[in-house]
């Protein structure tokens, strides 16, 4: 037994098994064997790549992964389907699987999945390459830059607002904590945008390809450790209302922030500035 790669192979197999997509948790399949090429080919992927895959699926994104990288560790929530993808090929050695919730909580990795991560990785090369729920893309990828160093960069599938939101200027609708972590500790852009009919079953937005490289992974802890992203959370609890009602006018203005200023009027660098003032 093979991979199922096409819409009525998967359909079948799963139909087979008693399966289906489940919209809880985000599984939306892919079909299109020549976008999967071609994330394999944007991602560069060598024999000194260790690649981290969240949302295992039916394996066929995996199956080309193990073909590229020198080891793959590929994650699922779901028991069930992780298994059928497991059966369904002969994986080699430096293919792992691991069925839980990459998210302990919202804020935190599953330390599990980590340590079984760092057994796979080694010294390779830490990457993330993923076709993402689009219900955890977003807290996932937050983690990830914060930690700074559990992956060194990423390719992902993503919601296409949520690609936006990570690549957004100061001043723009989707400009927010996560386009802050990215200014300040990262580099992000989007690599393509994907219709629905690479997907079955196919979603009712459309996603794109958002590549990510952590650039100060040091700076991202400690900012992470000092409270930054409570912070930007805190800030933008009130997009549309002026920043005093989220933050106390004493610390803006001894941070030199305007206090009648809306939270995506302030830059990357003001965010920051103004937690190097705040009371303790």
């Amino acid at each position: 037994m093979a991979v199922a790669r096409t819409k009525t192979d998967i359909m079948a197999r799963l139909g087979a098994a008693g399966l289906g997509p489940r919209k809880l948790r985000g599984q939306h399949f892919l079909i299109d064997a020549n976008f999967l090429d071609a994330i394999v080919r944007e991602a560069a992927i060598t024999k000194d790549d260790a690649v981290l895959e969240i949302g295992t699926g039916t394996g066929v994104l995996t199956e080309r992964l193990s073909d590229a990288a020198g080891a793959v560790l590929s994650v699922d929530i779901d028991a069930r389907l992780q298994n059928l993808a497991r059966e369904s090929a002969d994986w080699p050695d430096h293919v792992s699987f691991f069925c839980g919730d990459v998210l302990e909580s919202k804020r935190v990795l599953n330390p599990d999945i980590l340590a079984e991560w760092d057994r796979v990785a080694g010294t390779r090369r830490r990457r993330l390459i993923a076709n993402l729920p689009y219900n955890i893309a977003t807290p996932l990828l937050a983690n990830l830059l914060w930690a700074g160093d559990v992956v060194a960069d990423a390719l992902v599938l993503v919601q296409r607002e949520a690609a936006e939101r990570f690549v957004a200027e100061s001043g723009t609708a989707a400009y927010g904590p996560m386009s802050i972590a990215v200014a300040l500790v990262a580099e992000a852009r989007i690599v393509r945008r994907v219709g629905p009919h690479i997907f079955w079953p196919p979603p009712r937005v459309e996603s794109a390809v958002l590549q990510l490289t952590i650039r100060d992974p040091a700076r991202a802890r400690q900012w992470r450790d000092d409270g930054l992203p409570a912070l930007l959370t805190q800030g933008f609890m009130w997009r549309r209302k002026t920043l005093r009602h989220s933050v106390d006018p004493r610390w803006l203005e001894a941070a030199g922030i305007d206090p009648g200023i809306r939270p995506q009027n302030v830059t990357p660098a003001e965010w920051a500035k103004l937690l190097t003032v705040r009371p303790i």
